[in-house]
């Protein structure tokens, strides 16, 4: 029987929509919560979450489960509500945003959750009593798309972070000229044409990949995964993290 059921599982997707549905009926497994996901636009987005940069900061924070999230940049909150989606039961958000627009969403149209904090301000204008003094373990970057900002802002967020906390970059990729559709052309028409890195390969937000390079050059101690891809549009994210050995157990020599 395991084995016809393994089978279906693999072969089927009917089947695997029913096996899933039992499992979370059960109590076996729980529903992932993943459906808003599939109104997030893809191929032709400029600025917001694609749909596989919200799933993957979904599982991140399904994962690392952290208790406080500082966000820079709410716009229309797409990437503030799949934090909600994905947050503990007693964690919290908080996320700034100085957008007349964006602050009218934040008070009128978004889910009144306890958990969510919005501060109609500028980044530059962080201070540890914004997240009530808490100690912050996930920041996500995707608001000014300023070099300058942004790095006065990481000065600000640093000393506040936890020894594990993880910084997210949003819009960190190159776009391939091969995969744009006609939003993307004229996005770059209006653009600087020093944002071409070759023929093909276009940074559309460049300030970011300089304010990922000037972390990686004034604080070394952060290591960096760069989450890029030219073999589809890609606006890109990367990942920054304090460096540190882990304790291990047993007799073996740490080095």
């Amino acid at each position: 029987m395991k084995s016809l059921l393994r089978k279906l599982f693999y072969t089927s997707r009917i089947a695997r929509y029913i096996i899933g549905g039992i499992s979370i009926l059960s109590g076996r497994t729980a529903r992932l919560g993943v459906f808003h996901i599939a109104t997030y636009n893809d191929k032709n987005a400029i600025g917001p979450l694609q749909q596989p940069e919200a799933l993957l900061l979904f599982a991140l924070v399904r994962t690392i489960v952290p208790t406080t999230i500082l966000e820079f940049g709410f716009y229309h909150g797409h990437s503030a509500f799949n934090f909600l989606k994905a947050m503990a039961p007693d964690a919290h958000l908080y996320s700034f945003d100085f957008a007349p627009e964006s602050a009218h969403i934040a008070k009128t149209d978004f889910p009144k959750d306890a958990r969510f904090h919005f501060l109609h301000k500028s980044q530059a204008e962080f201070c540890h009593a914004d997240v009530e003094n808490r100690t912050i373990d996930l920041v996500f970057f995707d608001a000014s798309h300023d070099f300058r900002l942004n790095q006065q802002t990481f000065e600000l967020v640093l000393q506040w972070l936890s020894k594990d906390a993880i910084i997210c970059i949003h819009d960190t990729g190159v776009w391939h000229k091969d995969h744009f559709s006609s939003i993307h052309s004229e996005f770059a028409k209006q653009k600087n044409n020093k944002d071409w890195l070759t023929e093909s390969t276009y940074a559309h937000q460049n300030d970011e990949r300089i304010f990922v390079n000037w972390i990686a050059h004034e604080y070394p101690h952060f290591q960096c995964i760069h989450a890029h891809s030219v073999r589809a549009l890609r606006h890109g994210i990367s990942i920054l993290q304090q460096t540190r050995i882990l304790e291990t157990a047993g007799t073996h020599a740490e080095n």
